[in-house]
């Protein structure tokens, strides 16, 4: 005997719900509007199809099914819930919460089952969204911890681009600056896929996705090819299709240039997008920080008026360089530099004129020596050339070519009013095994004073283990 209709039949015609009775025998025998609307097959088309139940079930979801109905028919349960995802027509896929019960015969024997399915898809999703955005915002403070206490802005930048990409599960991540034409945009950091390749870029404002963020001052996605975004927010250097985020960076309120990811095809959404902004905001901090560590850093090691290094710096490194003489065996030359006449100067020209004979100086004796060589203002008109390598023989030449560079320079209100200047420059040369390396700061500034007191404008060089002297003038 046939089983009898369910009683909640009419129910279920009006329902947005959908619902099924399945015999074992003859596949499904009834099918609501609801489950046409929610699959997208008609009923025509499925009644009386053995298995196509199973079918409508994704595949991963048809073995814990299977085992749902075997309970039921051995009578370990009465019903059965679960979350299973259904396949729709086209290929359309869709979430559901699917209730099951046994349908009997009058014999108490189990003939099939009735199923009501209801879409879960958006809460699915709703709650995906809010766990992802948790772990998100844990990230969040785990990479602001790391990045805040990375001072090295090359080590920061790096871990921004790699942390992103992680994060992101994106192809690539590339962090751009922009230059100090206020157009060119540097990629500065980069991670994945065809790093050198990003690392060649030079787009500028206005051009591609990262020039149009850095123009706008906002974020974007976008996909490529076949977006509604405008040709020229598309990386140029897009090739196949892919999907692109981007953020700006900031420094204060000014923006210094993009953080750009890329990765397949519809690979992002808008949450991805909520999330590269968050961590655009920490990268914008940790340059920021490091930044501001780098400009401290700067100015104990720099003179403000002159730009070379200060006499802190000195102090800190000649030793660094006289020990790495002594490991290494080559020789080490030393030029200490007094501005002659700077006092008159001063009182002729005016403090400003004795600033500006000042930072000539400086800049002509940074412009006269190898990259090897450094320049240190130790005094108020005194500057320090240290010379790693430099031969005792060769050192009254550089003196010679710095006393008679600086005499280049003339200071003056105009033409007609000029002085030149002229600089008194003693020099000491070691090397090892010559006497006591501590010795050539000494002997460097007792030749310096020695010109000094001879007239000035000469050059006057020691040797730390000799007591003879070349003078030039």
């Amino acid at each position: 005997m046939p089983p009898t209709q369910p009683d909640y039949r009419r129910l279920a015609e009006l329902s947005s719900d959908a619902y099924a009775r399945v015999l074992f025998g003859d596949g499904m025998t009834y099918v609501s509007p609801g489950f046409e609307r929610l699959t997208g097959y008609r009923s025509e088309n499925v009644l009386y199809r053995q298995g196509f139940f199973e079918q409508v079930i994704y595949p991963s979801g048809r073995r814990d099914f299977q085992g749902t109905l075997d309970r039921l028919r051995s009578r370990q349960s009465s019903s059965s819930s679960m979350v299973v995802q259904l396949v729709g027509n086209h290929g359309r896929s869709v979430w559901v919460e699917m209730f099951v019960i046994p349908v009997t015969d009058e014999g108490g024997r189990v003939i099939g089952f009735d199923a009501c399915a209801r879409d879960v898809s958006e809460h699915l999703q709703i709650a995906d969204l809010l766990s992802r955005r948790s772990q998100q915002q844990a990230v969040l403070l785990q990479v602001q911890g790391e990045l805040l206490t990375q001072l090295d802005q090359e080590e920061a930048l790096l871990l921004i681009v790699r942390r992103t990409q992680a994060l992101l599960q994106a192809s690539s991540c590339t962090l751009f600056l922009l230059d100090g034409d206020e157009e060119t945009l540097r990629p500065l950091a980069s991670a994945g896929e065809d790093v050198e390749k990003l690392m060649a870029l030079r787009p500028r404002v206005g051009e591609g996705l990262t020039g149009w963020v850095v123009e706008h001052r906002t974020h974007q996605r976008a996909e490529f090819p076949g977006s509604d975004v405008r040709p020229r927010q598309v990386p140029d250097t897009a090739e196949e299709p892919c999907s692109v985020m981007a953020a700006p960076l900031f420094f204060g309120e000014r923006v210094v240039g993009a953080l750009l990811v890329n990765g397949q095809p519809f690979r992002f959404t808008d949450s991805d997008l909520e999330f590269l902004v968050d961590l655009a905001q920490v990268a914008s901090m940790a340059i920021t920080n490091s930044r501001l560590f780098s400009e401290v850093q700067r100015l104990a090691m720099v003179d403000d008026l002159t730009g070379v290094f200060n006499r802190n710096f000195f102090n800190s490194n000649v030793g660094i360089e006289l020990a790495r003489t002594q490991r290494l065996g080559y020789p080490i030359g030393l030029l200490i530099v007094d501005l002659d006449e700077l006092k008159q100067i001063n009182d002729q020209y005016g403090h400003p004129a004795g600033d500006e004979a000042l930072k000539q100086v400086a800049k002509t004796l940074r412009e006269s020596l190898r990259e090897a060589d450094w320049v240190a203002r130790v005094g108020g008109d005194e500057f320090a050339v240290l010379l790693p390598g430099c031969p005792s023989d060769r050192l009254a030449a550089i003196g010679e070519k710095l006393r008679s560079a600086v005499g280049g320079i003339h200071i003056g209100p105009d033409e007609h009013d000029r002085i030149r200047l002229t600089v008194s420059i003693g020099g000491a040369s070691y090397r090892e095994g010559a006497g006591e390396p501590d010795a050539l700061v000494r002997v460097a500034d007792e030749a310096e004073r020695e010109a000094k007191r001879l007239g000035g404008d000469r050059v006057i060089v020691r040797s730390v283990d000799e007591s003879s002297e070349s003078v030039s003038r």
